[in-house]
């Protein structure tokens, strides 16, 4: 299987309001401020309920959108009263998200919704052949999968290192880049394989 690369230049750390920047929670469509995460790779979609008084019922949200493949996907959330929910399928783009089920207490809580901290490159398992720094590191980033880190390279790693796996280190459900800085990485690694098949 051939290999393909995704570049980071850009800090993935979380943006709890990404795509729906605060409103008063109803149910109902809510308007989509962003279609896609700050970074060009995926992301997991995060729900982050406040109340006002006391706890409404927050019931669920349906996300609707692209998967790395650009595959049409839909994820319901079952949303966690004055929490976050965190979903489970990579999202690169949104289209819609719509809340059902709420109830409310005394007054409106408020809802905002967001990607998780990470770039995701590959939205299911694989392989992970190299890592190039292209820039000197102001911080340390590291590359993990669904479950561990990878490997983190340190602050001041010298730009054009590269770290080659050879056959390669396999991964299992996503992999990404997680950084807090502006450091330039590309990672080498196998696409995202598709979650159906045609017949």
């Amino acid at each position: 299987m051939g290999y393909s690369f995704t570049n980071t230049a850009a800090t993935t750390a979380a943006v709890t309001n990404r795509f729906v920047t605060s409103v008063n929670m109803a149910n109902g469509a809510y308007t989509v401020a962003n279609a896609s995460p700050v970074w060009s790779g995926g992301c997991l979609i995060t729900a982050t309920i406040s109340a006002v008084t006391g706890n409404d019922t927050p019931g669920t949200l349906t996300i609707v959108g692209t998967d790395l493949t650009g595959a049409a996907q839909t994820e319901i959330l079952t949303l966690v009263a004055g929490g976050a929910a965190t979903g489970s399928k990579v999202f690169r783009t949104v289209t819609s998200v719509t809340q059902a089920g709420w109830v409310i207490n005394v007054g409106n809580d408020t809802i905002v919704v967001g990607c998780a901290a990470g770039n995701i490159a590959c939205g299911s398992q694989g392989t992970l052949q190299g890592v190039l720094v292209n820039n000197t590191v102001a911080t340390a980033f590291s590359i993990a999968d669904a479950t561990r880190t990878i490997i983190t390279v340190p602050i001041s790693q010298a730009a054009g290192t590269f770290y080659n796996f050879g056959a390669g280190v396999d991964f299992g459900g996503h992999l990404k880049v997680l950084t807090t800085s502006t450091n330039d990485v590309t990672v080498i690694h196998t696409s995202t394989s598709p979650s159906t098949y045609a017949l």
